[in-house]
């Protein structure tokens, strides 16, 4: 067969200022794929900044269109094109891209393994979701949805006394059981989300000019935070095991600063859930699931990817297998994945030379190191940060290799915060309800 991995890229990516440097290789990762499955040829089309992707890859100009993208696919005569979605800021919206080339693609009689547009839209948008979710018979928090032009119409409106908009949303939100985090409905991951704990607090946010776009009030449910990937097509799901999230002190999952720990067993319940989301919503390729496991044993659903994801890397090294094979194995050969690594986990360093990152590999049981460098970031902590995946069979591996890292970065809060979490002293802990 003839397979083809491909994505896109709406948005601007200046790779002067942006670096992104994966060890080992994602080329390294996409050779051993072809050398493993002699009988297949497979090809990579995409945009920079090509997350995911092979290196050495030649890639599609930024400005090119969907029609001309998905011609330079159909020219390789595929059998198969699987979307390789990543993110980018400021919108989360490439699985709608993606899915518009893969409409393409079936209408000239190509397969695809990819969301369609609707499921990218009901995910991209999180009131969409909340709406989505909740005609689908999940369980849902309640939420209040503020539209931003028609929160502010008055200001400018000589003819409106009063705003009755605005009232009605502050109304409803003061019916919300306290304490609330207020959302932007299209940004990327958690940036910018809001945590109050008073209605007058939610009111000033509001009011004020944070508030720049449509939002989403939604009441704050403690609990454990965690994440997993569902691999698959309609009828042949995979639900890979949950890995655990820290949390910052307002409760909320910090990409920039999280701790990933796993894979815990995945509960029963837990599976029946993600097979019905994914069977609902038509899954077809990977989607990643953030959750909330409340202190009375319920699972909640707080958002959904239809992409990569910032798990994919973990869950390619817990697995011994790339990304790439991930998508092959569960997708095509519709393969069971093996049971993957029983002590991982993925934590955030500071960035680094390249000669020193190669150090950092050589320590037992780091698989991956994935570093991202914003170099046009006005302050030092937007800059970016170093991705450590470490995986082993014994959990004194992970214990002994964070210990070096309190060693080699004494100044840095928050590797020397990794030994003091509640997270890194359960670890032996794998077991849910």
């Amino acid at each position: 067969m003839r397979i083809v991995f491909y994505s896109t890229n709406s948005n601007v990516f200046d790779e002067e200022t942006f670096k992104i440097n994966v060890m080992p290789q994602n080329a390294v990762a996409f050779k051993a794929l072809k050398a493993a499955h002699p009988e297949h040829d497979f090809f990579c089309i995409t945009q920079k900044p090509a997350i995911f992707m092979p290196e050495d890859v030649d890639v599609t100009q930024a400005n090119t269109d969907t029609d001309t993208f998905t011609q330079k696919i159909a020219e390789l005569k595929p059998d198969f094109a699987i979307a390789m979605t990543f993110w980018i800021s400021p919108y989360d919206w490439l699985p709608v891209s993606d899915a518009l080339v893969a409409e393409k693609l079936e209408q000239n009689g190509i397969k695809t393994i990819c969301h369609s547009v609707s499921t990218g839209l009901n995910s991209f948008d999180k009131w969409r979701t909340h709406s989505e979710l909740k005609r689908l018979g999940f369980q849902v928090l309640d939420a209040v949805f503020c539209d931003h032009d028609l929160y502010f119409c008055a200001g400018s409106n000589k003819e409106v006394l009063r705003n009755i908009y605005r009232e009605s949303v502050i109304s409803q939100i003061n019916k919300l059981h306290l304490p609330l985090i207020i959302k932007n409905t299209t940004g990327l991951s958690s940036y910018g989300m809001t945590v109050v704990h008073t209605y007058g607090e939610a009111a000033c946010y509001l009011n004020s000019k944070r508030n720049n776009s449509n939002r989403l009030i939604e009441e704050f449910i403690s609990g454990r935070q965690f994440g997993l990937e569902i691999y698959g097509l309609p009828g042949a799901y995979q639900i890979l095991p949950p890995f655990e999230f820290s949390v910052n002190q307002y409760g909320i999952t910090s990409p920039k600063q999280s701790v990933k720990y796993g894979p815990f067993e995945l509960p029963e319940k837990l599976k029946k859930m993600m097979l019905s989301l994914a069977e609902k919503m038509a899954f077809s390729g990977v989607a990643q699931i953030d959750l909330i496991l409340d202190n009375s044993g319920n699972w909640h659903i707080i958002e959904i990817n239809p992409r990569l994801s910032g798990m994919s890397f973990t869950y390619a090294a817990a697995y011994g297998f790339s990304v790439f094979e991930l998508l092959y194995k569960t997708c095509i050969e519709k393969k069971l994945l093996p049971l993957p690594s029983p002590f991982v986990m993925s934590l955030k360093l500071p960035l680094m030379e390249k000669t020193q990152m190669q150090k950092i590999l050589k320590i037992e049981g780091v698989k991956l190191l994935n570093q991202t460098n914003d170099l046009a970031a006005k302050q030092e902590r937007e800059k970016g940060f170093c991705e450590c995946i470490i995986t082993a069979d014994n959990k004194s591996v992970l214990q002994k290799a964070v210990e070096k890292f309190e060693i080699l970065f004494p100044e840095d809060e928050i590797v020397q915060s990794i030994l003091k979490s509640d997270l890194f002293k359960n670890l032996q802990n794998h077991r849910l309800n």
